[in-house]
């Protein structure tokens, strides 16, 4: 008879087997559209595993980062949404802080933040009927 024993389930059904909610699996897909839309990056690129190319690698430390700020996300939260680590989060967050010493990096920055606060991102998750 085999030992296999099925994973525990979360009592909350907006949780999914990895504790990853999809709210914020959906938040991450909408902050890595508006960095792609405003750097030119492709959004496949932002959400690939791979490195790949320094452009796509920015994008992505720039989605993570406005993450972070913008919903007020822990890094391990931010990490987890974007299928990384909190390590990795944080690094990305120190990158960004550091380039917004360039006045039109943190004037496009700051354009990309004040889009998260007016989008409607609270209210009934659509998912839950």
């Amino acid at each position: 008879m085999p030992r296999f024993r099925p994973a525990a389930r979360s009592l909350d059904p907006s949780l999914d087997r990895q504790g990853k909610s999809n709210r914020d699996r959906l938040r991450a897909a909408f902050v890595t559209s508006l960095v792609a839309m405003t750097t030119g990056v492709c959004p496949a690129q932002i959400q690939s595993r791979t490195r790949n190319k320094a452009e796509a690698a920015r994008a992505r430390q720039i989605a993570m980062y406005l993450s972070h700020v913008s919903f007020e996300w822990p890094l391990a939260r931010v990490g987890a949404a974007f299928g990384r680590d909190r390590t990795t989060a944080s690094h990305a967050c120190h990158k960004v802080e550091d380039l917004r010493d360039d006045a039109d990096f943190d004037a496009n920055l700051n354009a990309m933040e004040a889009c998260l606060r007016n989008a409607p991102l609270e209210g009934p998750d659509p998912w839950n009927r």
